[in-house]
């Protein structure tokens, strides 16, 4: 007979709870003005937990449940941070989702979790699809990099008393090489791996310079894919999930959509059509123009190191010496 484990050992600990969707729904109607009864579903378990949000009147919301221990949270001012930023760039009247206030008049509550105190924050719905479905015309695209101009702008306007992250070398480069250090096992991996150090080298020296240049460097989304931007039916972006945002260089906002002379050509009129808004509202300077390429590489050791920093909640199988040698490649092409 196998030993019994005692399910209740004070010793076992948790390291990320899936909350129930019933309690959740209670713990809203008390939080926010809501039209009771509220349902709530899951949407996704990513960073952070999402899940939907539907009132008695058929009223849609998202309800955000952040993850603990995120290497770019440092306390609870981050998270206000986000939210006083949403409020802001919301008010302004920007395409972006708002934050509700609880009912006690602040927009972060904390929900006891097993694995401890869990902040959530309650936001608007933003209608339609993700702008990676369906196809839209150059002129939405330039449209689309308006608006980031435009939020740009309008985040050189806001004040908070609270601090947030730098996107910088040590998050965009030193951070997803260190990460990567323990899967590389052969010689070839090592190989590899000692190549992305030497070109996250000059990607280092060229954020530096970048970041001389005066207006280059802001508060920025720092995680504009296409699928956080959603489209609805009379062709109106809409951004969210600013959980990513911090201070870092403009440009970077853009690299997202990024395409280099070897891309397919719809992607690359895609990319043509968001640089050319961007341009008509806030012009970028040639030397940032000139970086943008390097910014991308930059993108590629990001997005790797981002998910390295999830593996205890997402596991690490993924992480494979391909994923090391595919990221070389990318950088490689990035770069140029």
């Amino acid at each position: 007979m196998h030993p019994s484990i005692d399910v209740g050992s004070p010793d076992m600990r948790v390291t990320h709870s899936l909350l129930h969707t019933d309690d959740l729904a209670r713990l809203l109607e008390r939080e926010y003005a809501i039209v009771a009864p509220v349902t709530v579903s899951l949407l996704n378990r990513g960073f952070n937990d999402t899940y939907r949000v539907t009132d008695a009147d058929g009223g849609r919301r998202v309800l955000r449940v952040y993850n603990r221990d995120k290497y770019w949270i440092r306390s609870e001012s981050d998270l206000l941070f986000e939210l006083d930023l949403l409020e802001h760039l919301a008010a302004a009247g920007l395409a972006v989702v708002r934050p509700y206030p609880r009912t006690t008049g602040d927009r972060l509550g904390r929900l006891g979790a097993p694995e401890g105190e869990r902040g959530f924050a309650l936001f608007t719905h933003a209608p339609g699809r993700p702008s990676y479905e369906g196809t839209l015309t150059a002129d939405q695209w330039r449209g689309f990099g308006a608006g980031i101009a435009r939020m740009h702008r309008e985040m050189d306007a806001f004040r908070t008393d609270h601090d947030r992250y730098h996107l910088d070398e040590r998050v965009l480069i030193h951070r997803p090489l260190a990460g990567l250090a323990p899967y590389a096992g052969s010689e070839r991996a090592l190989a590899d791996l000692a190549e992305l150090t030497r070109l996250g080298g000059q990607l280092t020296d060229r954020l530096r310079r970048l970041r001389t240049i005066p207006g280059a460097y802001g508060i920025v989304h720092g995680d504009l894919h296409r699928g956080n931007t959603h489209v609805d039916d009379e062709g109106r972006f809409r951004t969210f999930d600013f959980d990513h945002c911090g201070f870092g260089l403009r440009a970077y906002d853009l690299v997202a959509q990024y395409r280099g002379p070897d891309s397919p050509a719809g992607d690359r009129d895609r990319w043509t059509a968001v640089l050319a808004g961007y341009q008509e509202v806030r012009p970028l300077s040639p030397a940032e123009v000139e970086g943008l390429p390097a910014l991308a590489a930059c993108r590629a050791l990001w997005d790797v190191g981002d998910w390295l920093g999830a593996t205890d909640r997402t596991g690490d199988a993924w992480v494979t010496e391909a994923v090391i040698t595919k990221l070389l490649a990318d950088v490689r092409a990035a770069s140029g």
